[in-house]
């Protein structure tokens, strides 16, 4: 071994030492959290991203560099130390449509995207029904009434369980020249009106159905006559919701709402009414009356206590602090709540409105009875459901849209499939879609795990 000179190692200590100088800050910024941002040219705290997606082991990009996949069972991921700034986050999965948002990373702070949801690029779906004309499906989802031609242009109404994918004729029109012009479940799904067109005039029936019974029956001939003994003519919609409810209405009634807990109405004054129960006191909910006009259609929403009237194309919500109807939305079209009840969608009939029933901690943050711009199409969107309670689903020109609600950046929106003028219904039960289209019913694959 040779020795080192006293020289020798006085410069070895001091270069040592002046590494030591120089790497030690540096050091000590790395673990208290701070990075080296190259185009700032200076250190600055770092962030992370946490993602939560569905289905899981979906591949995740950032700023096109793929940094692995989410877990296999919980389907998150945490990815730390990345520099304040913008990133572009990619999420793929062989099969799915990728969603992709440009998102920003804070000093100290996690960037989280909780709900992304990936869809089938090219879901498979089956016939389940055929010569369909029309379809109502059932407040219990489990369920829906079908019209189905029959030779010489008559037509069958049948109950169809959806699951067993069983049929029990209700009723068989006579003449062809009969048409329903109107079918509404109540709401315990025990019970439907039905009205029925024929050479100008309308007759109304209340179906009440007793699902043992036809499940006894062995013919269709034995299912319509018991299913006959169960149908009562009534001369109204609104003398039935009196029959049901056993609440007696004034006379200057302008429109009415019932949904097995309470009933309201809308007099000519324009004072809108609510009742609980036959032995409840009615209850005045506006003070200022909402103007009314004569033939002019009147309709009444609720959502979460909350209550809405829609005059022509405009929404008016009441605010319960003045107890006054104010204009919420117009032109207004459909409205529908979150499974979680805390988000209402909205729809004008190319935008797509959120109304926040309570505040939300999750990113991104919301306000309680935040009211939010989410889109404009070029094309009309109908059939407006909620996919999850962070998705929305709607027809748009023939198309099945699916659309998260996080406007960050963009929405990622993409096409499930498309239709000749489809109608669907989402069964939430069974994470699969019921498509009406070209007189047969469709089901899809399971869409969501």
């Amino acid at each position: 071994m040779i020795a080192m000179t006293k020289r020798t190692r006085t410069i070895l200590f001091l270069a040592l030492g002046a590494i030591f100088f120089l790497l030690a800050p540096a050091m000590i910024l790395y673990s208290q959290g701070y990075r080296f941002n190259w185009e700032e040219k200076q250190f600055s705290k770092v962030g992370a991203f946490y993602l939560s997606i569905i289905p899981t082991r979906a591949e995740v990009l950032v700023n096109q560099k793929s940094i692995g996949k989410t877990a296999r069972v919980l389907g998150t991921t945490l990815t730390k130390d990345f520099s304040p700034g913008m990133y572009s986050v990619r999420v793929q999965k062989e099969g799915y449509h990728s969603w992709e948002k440009r998102l920003e990373i804070f000093p100290k702070q996690v960037t989280e995207v909780k709900h992304i949801t990936l869809l089938s690029a090219d879901p498979a779906f089956s016939v389940l029904q055929d010569n369909v004309r029309t379809i109502w499906v059932g407040p219990n989802k489990t369920e829906a009434l079908l019209q189905k031609m029959n030779p010489k242009d008559t037509w069958t109404l049948f109950l169809w369980d959806i699951q067993k994918n069983l049929e029990y004729p209700l009723y068989e029109s006579s003449r062809a020249q009969n048409e329903i012009s109107n079918i509404e479940w109540d709401p315990d799904a025990n019970s439907f009106l039905l009205q029925i067109a024929s050479q100008g005039q309308t007759k109304i029936f209340v179906q009440t159905i007793d699902r043992d019974l036809l499940r006894n029956t062995k013919t269709a001939e034995e299912s319509l006559q018991a299913a006959s003994k169960l149908r009562a003519p009534v001369a109204s919609r609104l003398q039935h919701v009196q029959i049901q409810t056993g609440i007696t209405f004034p006379r200057n009634v302008v429109t009415f709402f019932a949904d097995g807990q309470q009933v309201l109405w809308l007099d000519q004054t324009g004072t809108l009414w609510q009742q609980t129960s036959s032995d409840a006191q009615q209850q005045r909910l506006n003070e200022e009356p909402l103007s009314t006009e004569v033939k002019t259609p009147y309709e009444i929403f609720t959502a979460r206590d909350e209550f809405f009237i829609q005059k022509k194309e405009e929404l008016y919500m009441l605010n319960r602090q003045t107890q006054i109807f104010e204009e919420f939305l117009a032109p207004f079209y459909e409205m529908v709540l979150s499974p979680d009840g805390k988000t209402l969608a909205l729809s004008t009939g190319k935008e797509i409105w959120l109304y926040f029933f309570e505040e939300h901690q999750e990113q991104p943050r919301r306000q309680k009875g935040e009211k939010l711009f989410l889109t404009r199409l070029s094309e009309d969107i109908e059939n407006l459901v909620w996919f999850n309670s962070h998705y929305l689903m709607f027809t748009q020109n023939g198309a099945i849209m699916v659309s998260e609600t996080d406007n960050r950046d963009h929405l990622n929106m993409v096409e499930l499939a498309k239709f000749s003028s489809p109608s669907f219904f989402w069964q939430d039960q069974t994470k699969t879609l019921l498509v009406q289209t070209e007189n047969q019913v469709l089901v899809s694959e399971k869409l969501l795990p």
